[in-house]
């Protein structure tokens, strides 16, 4: 995999930055272990119900296991954490703007067709309407047709979140960057604020408001998430580095505080597990902690860059286990669906070194040679 300014982060998508694109700016490989770990809790509460019938949990860890689409905000964070700092100055002008798209494209648009390809057999009684939606990445972006919004690949709703989230960010990035920090401060308190008081986490196809909320598009709920995670950012940019032993029990209480929120019977307020899980991110990108130790090593870092294709291909791997399980002799039938996960990584694992990486540089060469020698020239 090539050096990077900054190691993928997910949600669920992965950054493509070249060095000779941007400033050099140290990599923070924890981010990326911590996109395995986001990706995996997802995979378990989408398991829950086979769990349950298995194993009774003590009513903490039920409620932790069931809390597993929280991870979605995290996502959020991360991506908007780590665009700023990657593209913090460096994306001016409409052939810059037009350079990220065509990146964040390369990025992540490959792995979703794939995803979406391997599902169409279990989904072939879709409108022509709403495969042009999914293929666009537009599903989640029309409130008047909110039945659309977790079609063909159910996890496919959040990467249209995203696609929103990316035609938005260089517009938005070069106003936040020109701010003082002490105004930093304040938009991010703010921001903070209406995730945890409006409940954004938890606005997705299974909660939408109602009356003249219900016509706000999905991704103007979620957009606080991946603004505060800009703001963060940008604020890790401006403050220097500092090493502390204290730093390790810190961790312990933001990861602790996370479980807390996401294990205790909170129902709308669990979405103040907003304030843990932007300080995991702060305090991860320090990399002077034992867990970003952790996160850091090669094994994580792997994992991680393969968390996109784990998130995305959960629905077609769990669909084809099951079809192939059951044509298998019956002793041989109920190992299907404790076996999965571990398909699914080594699948997702096989994707991401074969097919995902390859296919993004084939189409950022591809991208380049569109363009006249000036424009290939230019840098970001």
């Amino acid at each position: 995999m090539e050096q990077e300014p900054v190691q993928t982060v997910g949600n669920p998508a992965n950054l493509d930055v070249h060095r000779s694109d941007t400033v050099r700016r140290r990599t923070l490989p924890a981010l990326t272990g911590l996109r395995f770990l986001a990706a995996m809790y997802v995979i378990l509460t989408h398991s829950l119900t086979w769990l349950e019938n298995r194993v009774q949990f003590p009513w903490p860890i039920k409620i932790f296991l069931g809390n597993g689409y929280l991870a979605v905000s995290l996502f959020f964070l991360l991506s908007g954490f780590l665009l700023a700092y990657t593209y913090e100055a460096q994306i001016v002008g409409s052939k810059n703007r037009q350079r990220f798209w065509e990146a964040r494209f390369a990025r992540i648009y490959p792995v979703y067709l794939l995803s979406l390809l391997l599902t169409f057999w279990f989904q072939r009684g879709l409108r022509l309407r709403t495969q042009i939606a999914v293929l666009t990445m537009t599903q989640a972006w029309n409130p008047l047709a909110r039945e659309i919004t977790g079609a063909w690949n159910y996890p496919a709703w959040t990467l249209s979140v995203e696609a929103f989230f990316y035609v938005t960010f260089p517009f938005v990035l070069p106003w936040i960057s020109q701010r003082k920090t002490a105004t930093l401060r304040s938009i991010g308190t703010a921001l903070l604020a209406v995730s945890v008081f409006a409940h954004t986490p938890l606005m997705g196809l299974n909660q939408w408001p109602v009356g003249p909320l219900k016509f706000i598009p999905l991704p103007i709920w979620r957009i606080p998430e991946f603004l505060l995670g800009v703001v963060l950012g940008l604020y890790f940019l401006r403050r220097r580095l500092a090493s502390s032993t204290a730093r390790d029990l810190k961790v312990v209480l933001i990861v602790a505080g996370a479980f807390l929120a996401l294990s205790l019977p909170l129902g709308p307020w669990v979405s103040i597990v907003m304030i843990p899980f932007a300080a995991l991110i702060y305090e991860l990108s320090q990399a002077n902690n034992w867990l970003a130790t952790i996160l850091s090593t090669r094994l994580m870092v792997l994992l991680g860059g393969a968390s996109y294709a784990i998130y995305l291909l959960q629905y077609p791997v769990r669909s084809w286990v099951k079809t192939i399980f059951a044509r298998l002799p019956g002793i041989m039938q109920p190992l299907g669906t404790p076996l999965t996960p571990v398909f699914l990584i080594l699948f997702s694992i096989a994707v991401f070194v074969f097919f995902e990486e390859p296919a993004r540089r084939v189409l950022r060469v591809k991208f380049a040679s569109f363009k006249p020698p000036s424009v290939r020239e230019s840098k970001l």
